[in-house]
């Protein structure tokens, strides 16, 4: 039974069906091999050794290799996260708007991006939990409140224009500080939220809305306008971008805030029992050109 919430759970999974991470349409995967370079850094500088590994996502399988050789994790299984896609090696599915995990049965669970089109994150969360065995770590990345602020931005002033209201075209994030709420209500112990912002280039905001869409992130909202935008609104949303946001050289910046979070399973025997969670915001970072388009 779907949970209702503001995501679509059927397009979701269609979509990530239809993801190819190979071959000349491959998924883009800067932001995924950021994300997976900066969780593999984070548990190799950790003592923690982890029998049982799952990670959950489309993130490249270097990822599992960087893993297994900083000699953290044992056995690792690489999961796709909503549906199986076209293309890529994966062990199993695990739906994340309803996963089916064994209790106390991972010693890690890594989640990058894709829990924040859940839409029952909380029970997802305690779900995760369960699963972590005693003194478990679990460690994510997921978009955050900032994430395509400028595109929302560009979005609305064309339906203002047109309507004289904003649609739903950009689907929001959560806060910082609400994810760190989060891991404490799913009874996490020493929950951390922290966050940095990444500035990425592109040769126009078009190349943008097809990386968004090639990642699956395109609107996945229940509320999503059903009618297609049409050529007038999509000029002028492409217009009031590349004014607003376009850099001396031509090109065009987009915001992602990434949001790392990192928890534990509790367990009495280390002092890991449940508490208040903690959240920070870092300086923002600015990347260089990455070479789209």
């Amino acid at each position: 039974m779907s949970h209702p919430g503001p995501f679509d759970e059927q397009l979701i999974r269609q979509r990530y069906a239809r993801l190819r991470l190979s071959g000349p349409e491959a998924m883009p995967a800067f932001l995924h091999e950021h994300a997976a370079a900066e969780i593999a850094a984070r548990i190799a500088a950790r003592e923690s050794r982890f029998g049982e590994a799952m990670i959950c996502t489309l993130a490249p399988s270097s990822l599992a290799r960087d893993i297994k050789a900083s000699g953290r994790a044992e056995n690792i299984r690489r999961a796709a996260p909503f549906a199986r896609p076209r293309g890529g090696e994966f062990d199993c599915v695990l739906d994340l708007q309803q996963p089916e995990l064994a209790p106390r049965s991972l010693d890690l669970f890594v989640s990058i991006f894709d829990l924040a089109l859940v839409n029952d994150l909380p029970g997802a969360l305690s779900a995760i939990r369960r699963a972590l065995r005693p003194g478990g770590l679990f460690l994510a990345a997921l978009p955050a409140g900032e994430t395509l602020r400028e595109l929302r931005a560009a979005w609305a002033l064309a339906d203002r224009q047109m309507d004289g209201e904003p649609a739903l075209r950009v689907a929001p994030f959560c806060e910082l500080r609400q994810l760190g709420g989060l891991l404490q209500l799913a009874g996490f112990a020493r929950p951390v939220a922290d966050a940095g912002t990444l500035t990425l280039r592109y040769a126009n905001a078009h190349a943008l809305m097809e990386e968004i869409k090639a990642l699956g992130w395109a609107n996945p909202l229940r509320a999503r306008p059903r009618a297609p935008a049409g050529r007038a609104r999509l000029t002028r949303a492409i217009a009031h971008y590349e004014t607003a946001f376009r850099d001396n050289d031509g090109r065009v910046r987009a915001t992602f805030q990434i949001a790392w979070l990192t928890a534990w399973s509790p367990d009495e025997s280390q002092g890991l029992t449940p508490g208040p969670g903690t959240a920070c915001a870092l300086p923002a970072s600015t990347a260089g050109d990455d070479g789209k388009g």
